[in-house]
């Protein structure tokens, strides 16, 4: 296996966290949110972040034991040969399919705001040749990507919401009521999904250069999309109410149309916004995609010739995969249940292996500490 050069920054790593984590469920989150808890839908982001939150920090904590090494390598070492082999492949599969729904909906949106007389498969063929384009280059490529993009994300993320608020109606956000703490747990786990993303720092992270600060990248990167996702469902819900949010499809688009209205933007400012969103999207599934097939290049020990080959080839599995749900209704309905496996392989997993390494730590440590008293 060829060594690669640890050249990522910690504002490179908070910009990939970043990109990876806000994407496509920007645009249902006020609508996803209010489902269960209402005009308290606000607290579903929240909710989400501080199970999402487990899971990084175990991440941050074997990207500092294991520096230098991908979950490829220190998943086995870890879990033993078997059960990390196992890890490995549900890994790699979770992202694989993981770009898939996200491509999808991401054509799904294109097609129905903005170009109507497009062909779903040609939107989504054109997604896939640029994420091609750069799965066929080296991980530091992706890094300057994100680095170069993260301006364009972060002000329309920001600067949209909060002006949408001029027609806010703050009735809409009472009574600050809990109606039922059960529907409470089952949107914090639903809505950890709105950060999913961050499980490619098990990839990412072995590139940081030795003074990177990992824990700083990740808490700002979580932090930005939690205030991000706060002021868009907040705004949701205050100029919508819930009621009406849940008969929109893309509730954030309906936010845009509204703030055109005040006069701050010019006509069609959705369209603006969309355009500066596909490079976000683009990101996403970018980085969902490259750390796919750079751990089977890491799996298999190859150079960067496997990873372009590997990169072609798997394009088109991916590219039908994306249209197996025949309608938007049976890709929700999909996304819902991959939530599900989500848990598993991107919360459950990171924070056992990082327990796991914990207490092998331990163990060493009480035993190096008897091997001392014993030589003396």
């Amino acid at each position: 296996m060829e060594n690669q050069q640890r050249n990522f920054g910690t504002w490179q790593l908070t910009s990939i966290m970043i990109s990876s984590m806000i994407g496509v469920s920007i645009l249902t989150i006020p609508r996803t949110s209010t489902v269960l808890l209402h005009q308290m839908g606000w607290i579903s982001p929240i909710l989400g972040c501080l199970l999402a939150s487990l899971a990084v920090a175990a991440i941050v904590y074997l990207g500092k034991q294991f520096p230098g090494t991908t979950f490829v390598e220190f998943m086995p070492r870890i879990f033993g040969t078997v059960l990390g082999a196992i890890c490995v492949f549900l890994f790699i599969l979770y992202q694989f399919f993981n770009a898939g729904i996200t491509a999808r909906l991401f054509g799904e949106v294109v097609v129905t705001s903005v170009l109507p007389n497009t062909p779903l498969e040609a939107v989504i063929i054109t997604l896939l040749l640029l994420v091609v384009f750069l799965c066929c280059h080296e991980i530091e490529v992706v890094a300057r990507v994100n680095e170069l993009l993260i301006p364009f994300l972060l002000l329309p993320s920001l600067l949209i919401p909060l002006v949408s608020l001029m027609n806010a109606d703050w009735y809409n956000l009472l009574p600050f009521q809990i109606e039922s703490w059960t529907n409470v747990m089952k949107t914090g786990l639903n809505t950890y999904t709105l950060y999913t993303g961050y499980e490619l720092l098990m990839v990412y992270f072995a590139f940081a250069i030795p003074g990177a600060r990992l824990g700083v990248a990740s808490m700002t990167g979580m932090s930005f999309a939690l205030i991000v996702y706060v002021i868009t469902v907040v705004a949701g819900i205050a100029v919508f109410g819930y009621e009406e949010l849940q008969r929109l499809v893309w509730p954030t688009l309906e936010l845009i149309k509204v703030t055109q209205k005040t006069g701050w933007f010019l006509e069609r400012f959705e369209s603006a916004f969309l355009a500066i969103w596909v490079a976000s999207v683009f990101t996403t599934i970018g980085n969902m995609l490259y750390a796919t097939i750079f751990s089977l290049r890491r799996l298999f020990r190859k150079g960067l010739r496997f990873q372009q080959i590997t990169a072609i080839v798997t394009m088109v599995p991916l590219f039908f995969l994306t249209l197996v749900p025949k309608n938007i209704v049976e890709l929700f309905s999909f996304t819902q249940q991959f939530t599900t496996v989500g848990l598993l392989i991107t919360i459950f997993i990171p924070i056992l292996l990082a327990i796991t390494q914990f207490i092998r730590n331990q163990f060493n440590n009480v035993r190096e500490v008897n091997n001392e008293k014993g030589g003396t």
